[in-house]
């Protein structure tokens, strides 16, 4: 690996480099007290800063005092205090804030282990000779690694590199190699017929070459004799082979055997003890010559006279009609039609077929193309036609069977499937398993055969009455739009309108994993008392979300004080102290930018009591379809909120006990009955506590609870618990 990215450990990297780094220097690849970023870029030092923009150019950060730029500074890369360090053997750069690492000349990274950085020099490693992993071996050498090339550094004692080629290595054993003995081409010269051996580096005469033996005792002509073809010494020396019957003795292959046979003899069996067994002239095994047999005489048996074949008997059944030899016994009398019991006796014509003579008796032979006798008997000869019969198709005995979802026929001798059930179809052409295809639901044959469905875009293929369609979305993927033409056409991981789900739309802008991204800026929308306010704003704060508070009450609210463009949630609050509040309708513009933010843009509102109220006084008939709770009363005191079984691991109610109670003015009513409504806890005292609304674009929940008209207002731990995990809800944070 020639090009390392190094991930920088921060802090404590730039501490150990610090440490580590001389007092003065001029090019060093570190350079802390001599300002090294004139850098990176061989330019003026560094300008003193105490922003980003008191430094001279736009790509420049603020580090510690000085301007950097962090996409090429090698101590400021990617981000202030982040140092590149310099690994063994190689040349680091900051390329675009990421720490670059390049292998010096003929180093390089094998085992891809960063702390040792460039490790392996190529052109003398044997280990990793020219490229990593090429390990030098030879046999019976040792090995070097010269300039990336492996070579022969010296050969192991004994052995000795004759044909110059490396890739066997040292592959002659001089010590025993007759053909290199004690050296290259040192080649060891023995007397005739005896074996030339290399002992210990040394020439010596070994025994004599397998076939021969010195058996006249003299060095002088070595091994003189050949005991293959000797008859004197036949396979070992005074061997003398004995003459065989109607022959010569001969020495085959070391072995006493047959000479030369005799006028009218030959050794057909190959044995010396039978000598020259064979009579040529009446053998009818070797008629004429060894392996001449006569050949088998069809229903009879041959003979050898005067060393010539001949027909010498027939079987009983058979005959020679033909009185030739060569022919043999030809006739079988039991089956021949021109020759039926006796030669000369001839079957006649046979209806649809043709005779046969059968036990030595005229019969029927076959039947014509198509025909058979079905029901025996030559008297109606070949009566039955194959090609039609739906009893007896192609067959005697071959009825058809009746076909799946479909009819039966015979044709052309062959059972077939007559026709298909209405939705049915043969794709197979295989009479055995009928009409086997339901074209109304098989997406290989859908409605008709051959005729496959073509999966839609990121989904499978379905078939439905005979007609193609969409069948199941690939994972990450759905039909939003309900048109199997373009198939499951939005990315439902990614798309911030339809993350997770068709429909479901993300106020953040920005959808992973079909998860929406969460953005934690929530506006806390005052009543009149803003001091009360202010405490369920810091509860938002201390929960982690960056809440702001307006500065006017919501009876005031436009859409533009503050606008709630760059808002993820917003808590509507109405019902302080003073009447003014829960008595005055807010303007048209906050009524319209609140459901816009909700119902157009996805994001999450998070309403109390006074919203009810508000709606049973047709105050705030632009945020009815937000308005999850209904109002018929109210209630002052001590009010006990239990979640819903279904609801107790809800993102609503972490954190809080099944039950509590606490010291509230609440609204009495119950929950809407509306789409994607549904109540989360219910109370004694208020019928439904709590509400929301999980709606594709923009989710609302409502707490019958009146906030700041309440005596403890916002102070209660659960109440802000709720109101917290509330706006966590509705603004799609995880």
């Amino acid at each position: 690996m020639n090009a390392l990215r190094l991930r920088l450990a921060g802090v404590a990297v730039a501490l150990l480099a610090l440490a580590l780094v001389p007092a003065s220097c001029s090019n060093e690849a570190y350079c802390f007290n001599c300002n090294p970023d004139a850098g990176s870029t061989g330019g003026s030092p560094p300008t003193g800063c105490q922003l980003d923009s008191d430094c001279p150019s736009a790509d420049q950060t603020c580090c510690d005092g000085l301007c950097f730029n962090t996409d090429t500074s090698l101590k400021n890369c990617g981000k202030c205090g982040w140092i590149c360090p310099i690994p063994a053997n190689s040349l680091v750069t900051c390329e675009e804030g990421s720490c670059e690492s390049t292998c010096n000349d003929t180093m390089t990274d094998c085992n891809n282990v960063e702390a040792d950085g460039c490790e392996v020099n190529l052109l003398t490693d044997r280990y990793n000779c020219g490229k990593c992993g090429e390990i030098c071996l030879f046999a019976n050498a040792t090995p070097q690694c010269n300039q990336g090339t492996c070579e022969i550094a010296e050969c192991t004692i004994g052995f000795a590199d004759c044909n110059g080629d490396p890739a066997d290595g040292c592959e002659v054993n001089v010590g025993t190699d007759p053909e290199h003995c004690s050296a290259c081409d040192n080649v060891c010269i023995a007397p005739a017929n005896r074996e030339a051996l290399c002992l210990g580096g040394s020439c010596v005469a070994g025994d004599c070459k397998e076939g021969f033996g010195d058996c006249n005792l003299d060095d002088a002509d070595g091994c003189e004799i050949d005991l293959l073809t000797d008859a004197v010494h036949c396979g070992k020396c005074d061997n003398l082979c004995p003459a065989p019957a109607n022959a010569q003795p001969a020495c085959i292959k070391g072995a006493c055997g047959v000479g030369t046979c005799d006028m009218g003899y030959d050794d057909c069996d190959n044995s010396i003890w039978s000598g020259c067994e064979s009579d040529l002239a009446n053998d009818s095994s070797h008629c004429g010559a060894c392996q001449a047999a006569c050949m088998p005489v069809a229903g009879g048996a041959p003979s050898c006279v005067m060393s010539q074949c001949v027909v010498g008997s027939c079987d009983a059944g058979l005959a020679d009609c033909d009185n030739k030899v060569s022919t043999g016994c030809e006739t079988d009398l039991k089956t021949s039609v021109q020759n039926c019991g006796a030669c000369g006796n001839n079957c006649g014509a046979v209806a649809n077929g043709t005779p046969a003579c059968i036990g030595f008796a005229c019969g029927i032979g076959s039947c014509n193309n198509g025909y058979d006798d079905c029901y025996g008997g030559a008297a109606d000869g070949c009566e039955t036609h194959l090609l039609t019969d739906l009893s007896h198709c192609g067959a005697c005995s071959a009825p058809c069977a009746n076909v799946a979802n479909g009819t039966k026929s015979c044709s052309n001798g062959s059972c077939a499937i007559g026709s298909c059930d209405t939705g049915y179809a043969d794709c197979d052409n295989n009479v055995g398993s009928g009409c086997e295809i339901d074209t109304n639901n098989n997406i290989s044959h859908c409605g008709s055969c051959s005729n496959p469905c073509t999966p839609p875009s990121n989904a499978s293929a379905a078939c439905t009455n005979g007609t193609c369609g969409l069948g199941t979305c690939n994972s990450g993927y759905d039909d939003c739009n309900n048109n199997p033409g373009d198939g499951c056409e939005k990315a439902i991981l990614s798309d911030p309108n339809n993350c997770g789900g068709c429909g479901i739309k993300c106020g953040s802008g920005s959808c992973s994993g079909g998860v929406c991204a969460c953005n934690k800026n929530v506006l806390v929308i005052a009543d009149d008392s803003a001091s009360g306010s202010q405490v369920l704003t810091n509860a938002l704060s201390a929960a982690g979300f960056t809440a702001t508070q307006t500065a006017v009450p919501s009876y005031q609210y436009n859409g533009t004080n503050p606008a709630l463009s760059s808002y993820g949630s917003v808590v509507l609050l109405a019902g302080g102290p003073a009447s003014t509040s829960y008595t005055t309708d807010m303007p048209a513009g906050g009524q319209n930018a609140l459901l816009s933010f909700v119902t157009s843009s996805g994001h999450g509102l998070v309403m109390t009591e006074w919203a009810a109220y508000q709606r049973s006084f047709n105050r705030w008939a632009t945020l009815d379809p937000l308005v999850l709770l209904t109002r018929t009363a109210a209630y002052s005191g001590q009010t006990t909120y239990t979640v819903d079984g279904s609801f107790a691991s809800h993102p609503l109610w972490v954190g809080l006990p099944a039950s509590f109670a606490f010291a509230s003015t609440s609204n009495v009513g119950t929950a809407k009955i509306a789409p994607f409504v549904t109540r989360v806890a219910g109370s004694t005292q208020a019928i439904d506590a709590v509400a929301l609304r999980d709606a594709p674009i923009g989710r609302v929940v409502h707490i019958a609870h009146a906030g700041n008209y309440a005596p403890n207002g916002w102070t209660n731990a659960n109440i802000q618990k709720l109101v917290a995990n509330s706006v966590g809800w509705v603004a799609r944070c995880p």
